[in-house]
């Protein structure tokens, strides 16, 4: 049963004519209002004033007809339902209209089938109309994930700089959705490189929103910070800054990250993690050393220490030497015959089993061995590997 009445638009230029269907659809139980018209400044007015539900029309007006009516909503209102009834009609004119779309046609002779056509070109605009605001909905999200996930690329620096920097790299990126809560950065300041991954809590949109923050305020701290425990230390006061105002509840937010400053003259490598690693792979040895970040992240105003203390590793490399930094997304894919995550022990075992092959070889290994391991699985999180062999 309707809540309300429906409210018809009747094009009829009889009276009598128009009061005999008023009177038919009463008597069949159906609860509606009705404005009638005849003329099509009149019914064109009622259209752009009013919203009806439906409109009926007669086929033969006085210098009108009920297919230019229904034409006029077609191409003005496309999801307003219209039914013609009419005495006769020629049978040319029947195959133009139901050509054109009108939703049914009723002869005046066999008015029983009205209600029920009514009901059903009713449900079906519904329907239509539903889809179109699903369709519409669907376009304007995706829209806007697409601006995000440009605004997040235009802050992300180009892949080719760390190819210039270290010709033997690759990065390996891939976001779970458009845009990713992983993000990578670099930068050259005079003969030290700073190489930065990272992972922020979730994935999607609010990672990427995420991400930038941390790009925008790991930018700020490199101009005056140059060690990674220190850069660490002071990205956490200033992520938990800049979530406090966004959020007056404590929240999960935050990030896991990976730092190096690499010296070029000297060979040595400075890390600091936030409950991330760094893996070493040394030139002719079997496996790989892993150095542990600290147990701590950044930024989560759930956890309420907001000054904390950081660990800068420094570390030897020698020639030929590769270091890896990754978020957990990789390690943590499900797939294999088992159905299970790849895990770091395995993922570790694969790095330290690529010795002679080159880094864009790595790079190309590591895609097929994910490929390989996810078969038809839905990649779980955003995925980024980074390695760089000096």
């Amino acid at each position: 049963m309707q809540d309300t009445p429906l409210k018809f638009l009747l094009l009829e230029d009889s009276e009598m004519d128009a009061m005999l269907l008023v009177r038919f659809l009463k008597k069949s139980g159906i609860d509606f209002s009705y404005t009638r018209v005849w003329e099509e400044n009149s019914y064109i007015s009622e259209l752009v004033n009013n919203n009806y539900d439906l409109v009926i029309s007669d086929h033969s007006l006085p210098n009108f007809s009920g297919k230019e009516a229904f034409h006029i909503v077609k191409n003005r209102f496309p999801h307003l339902p219209f039914i013609v009834v009419t005495g006769t009609m020629m049978e040319h004119t029947l195959a133009e209209i139901t050509k054109a779309g009108v939703d049914d046609y009723i002869l005046k002779d066999n008015l029983l089938r009205l209600p029920s056509a009514i009901h059903q070109v009713i449900s079906k605009k519904k329907i239509e109309r539903l889809h179109y605001k699903l369709e519409k909905a669907y376009k304007d999200v995706t829209d806007s994930i697409n601006y995000a996930m440009n605004i997040q690329n235009a802050v992300f620096p180009s892949k080719s700089l760390l190819a210039e920097l270290f010709p033997e790299s690759f990065i390996l990126f891939q976001p779970r959705d458009c845009v990713s809560g992983d993000f990578y950065y670099f930068e050259r300041d005079e003969k030290i490189t700073y190489i930065i991954v990272a992972d922020c809590t979730g994935h999607g949109v609010p990672g990427a929103f995420l991400s930038i923050l941390g790009i925008e305020k790991l930018k700020s701290l490199l101009i005056t910070q140059t060690e990674p425990a220190e850069i660490l230390r002071k990205l956490n006061i200033k992520i938990k800054k800049a979530l406090s105002h966004s959020s007056t509840e404590d929240s999960s937010e935050g990030m896991d990250i990976a730092i190096t400053a690499f010296d070029s003259e000297n060979n040595t490598l400075k890390f600091a993690g936030a409950n991330r690693p760094l893996w070493i792979k040394r030139k002719g040895k079997e496996e790989l050393e892993e150095i542990k970040g600290d147990k701590k992240g950044i930024g989560h105003s759930s956890d309420h220490s907001i000054d904390k203390d950081f660990l800068t590793h420094e570390i030897k490399l020698e020639k030929g030497d590769t270091f890896y930094m990754s978020s957990d997304g990789l390690a943590d894919q499900f797939g294999g015959p088992k159905g299970k995550k790849i895990t770091s022990k395995k993922l570790k075992r694969f790095l330290s089993s690529m010795q002679e092959k080159s880094m864009s070889e790595e790079k190309l290994h590591l895609i097929n061995f994910l490929e390989e391991w996810q078969e038809d699985e839905e990649q779980v999180d955003d995925i980024l590997i980074l390695g760089v062999r000096v």
